[in-house]
C-alpha cells in the first residue's frame, strides 16, 4: 500500500511538472510575442490558464497530506495536544468528506464540456474540465489519508513560534 501510495505521489508530482513546464513555455511565448510581433499568438493565453488548473487540481491533495496548505496555525500552537489532535482530526474528515461530494459535482461539470471546445486551442472542453474531478478525488483520497494518519498516531509535527530576534 505504501508502495502505492509512493507511486502516486511521484506520478502525480512528475504530472504538476508537466503542467508547470507547459505554463511556462506559454507564458514565455505570451510575453515574448506581446513585446516583438505584431500578432502575439492566441492559444497562449488559454494553455496556460489550463495548465494552471491542472497544477492546482493535482497539486491540493498532495498538499492536504503533507500539510502545505493554509492552516490555522495560531490557533493550534496554543491548544493543549489533545485537543488539537481531535481538531485535526475532525478538519482531515470534513476535508475528505467535502472532496468526495465534490466528485458527483465536478462530473457532471466534465461532462457538459463534452459539448463545447475551447475557442482558441481548439480542443473538447472535457480535457479542461477533467481537472475538477481529479481535484475532488485526490482532496477526498489524501484528506482520508491524513485523517488514517493522524488516527493511527503517526508523530504529529510541533510548532514553533517564529523568533524575530534572531538573524
Amino acid at each position: 500500500m505504501v508502495r502505492l501510495l509512493k507511486s502516486m505521489e511521484k506520478l502525480i508530482k512528475f504530472a504538476i511538472f508537466l503542467a508547470i513546464s507547459l505554463m511556462i513555455v506559454a507564458v514565455v511565448v505570451q510575453v515574448f510575442a506581446r513585446t516583438f510581433m505584431s500578432q502575439p499568438p492566441i492559444w497562449t493565453e488559454e494553455t496556460s490558464r489550463i495548465a494552471l488548473l491542472y497544477i492546482l487540481g493535482l497539486g491540493v491533495g498532495a498538499s492536504v497530506l503533507t500539510g502545505d496548505l493554509v492552516n490555522v496555525d495560531l490557533a493550534l500552537m496554543v491548544m493543549p495536544k489533545r485537543v488539537r489532535r481531535v481538531c485535526e482530526l475532525i478538519s482531515a474528515a470534513l476535508v475528505s468528506v467535502f472532496g468526495f461530494i465534490l466528485v458527483s459535482g465536478s462530473w457532471e461539470f466534465y461532462l457538459l464540456g463534452e459539448m463545447q471546445t475551447s475557442p482558441a486551442l481548439n480542443i473538447q472542453m472535457s480535457y479542461v474540465f477533467a481537472s475538477m474531478p481529479i481535484f475532488a478525488f485526490l482532496l477526498g483520497v489524501f484528506g482520508l489519508l491524513k485523517f488514517i494518519e493522524l488516527l493511527i498516531g503517526v508523530p504529529e509535527t510541533e510548532f514553533t513560534p517564529h523568533n524575530t530576534t534572531e538573524a
